[in-house]
């Protein structure tokens, strides 16, 4: 027996040194025991954080909502807010977000929810809350999901190499070349701002067209919502000029806009920044076309979604 006991200790001693490991090197804190609270915008952790401490304000959305200053948030609101939106999050995915929240959580009293013309293309698809739930829910099925192996190998990789596993945020130092052409004349727009709407968001819209359904199942969760009391902002946030210019209105995509705004209007308020005769954010305040930057734009945008909210 004892032998046998010996045996089965040599042959998991390496299974336990490697979740040893994987627990000490996984890159998003999910088990709380770092000493730094960085977690990125991990759907999977921001969960598990929400299920933890329940907040009755909660904020839903992309990458546009996702990377708030939350301590200036919250000064602002006036208590602590949940933060559950997360980079790459759809309209469908949000939304099985906020049913999830709404199960959870019977006191939610205010929702910041975030859409643009981007995640409102039928197109834009994605169904991950299924695996978004169980992982957080379950630390085994965190520590056996390949992907997260793989990052936590990454971040091993990273450490032995000195290099801090940070996302880089939103930010940037602009130069001449940005602003101006080879010949010296000045360029319509920053030069990553033109590529991003001409190069990424184009090619993604060119067949766009609202997804009814999905308009629907909204409009029911905002009727939901007025029946407990809860107060629903739908958050369209600040798009730069350039994509208005070479995306929104070649496309036609400012009339689904407003088509989306009319539908919804009777049934939660609508914060529109994104699309508007004027537009308050100049340039400089964008990262690229979405992502406002994190130092000079998003504090401005923050004050203004959530001032007096």
């Amino acid at each position: 027996m004892v032998k046998l006991a010996r045996k089965l200790a040599i042959i998991l001693l390496p299974i336990v040194i490697y979740f040893a490991a994987f627990i000490y090197f996984e890159p998003y804190n999910y088990f709380g025991l770092k000493e730094s609270e960085y977690s990125g915008d991990s759907a999977i952790v921001r969960v598990r954080n929400y299920n933890a401490e329940p907040e009755d304000v909660i904020l839903l959305g992309d990458s546009r909502m996702a990377h708030f200053d939350m301590d200036l948030v919250e000064k602002l609101v006036g208590e602590k807010v949940g933060q559950l939106a997360f980079g790459g999050a759809s309209f469908n995915e949000s939304m099985d977000l906020l049913e999830y929240a709404l199960e959870r959580n019977e006191n939610i009293h205010t929702v910041f929810f975030e859409v643009s013309f981007y995640t409102l293309n039928e197109s834009y698809y994605k169904d991950r809350m299924s695996s978004i739930e169980t992982i957080a829910e379950n630390p085994f099925a965190y520590m056996l999901n390949f992907n997260y192996n793989v990052e936590m190998l990454s971040n091993v990789r990273w450490v032995l190499q000195g290099v801090e596993n940070v996302a880089s945020p939103h930010h940037q130092e602009w130069t001449d070349e940005d602003y101006y052409h080879e010949d010296g004349t000045k360029r319509t727009y920053r030069k990553n701002l033109e590529e991003y709407a001409v190069d990424t968001i184009y090619p993604v819209c060119e067949n766009y067209a609202l997804d009814s359904a999905d308009i629907e199942r909204y409009i029911s969760l905002a009727k939901l919502c007025r029946a407990r009391g809860i107060k629903l902002y739908t958050v369209m946030p600040p798009a730069d000029q350039s994509l208005v210019d070479l995306v929104i209105e070649p496309l036609g995509i400012g009339e689904h806009i407003n088509t989306f705004i009319e539908t919804v209007s009777p049934y939660t308020e609508v914060l529109n920044f994104e699309y508007n005769e004027v537009n308050p954010f100049s340039e400089d305040l964008f990262f690229d076309g979405f992502h406002l930057d994190v130092y000079s734009g998003l504090p401005v945008f923050t004050e203004m979604l959530f001032k007096n909210r």
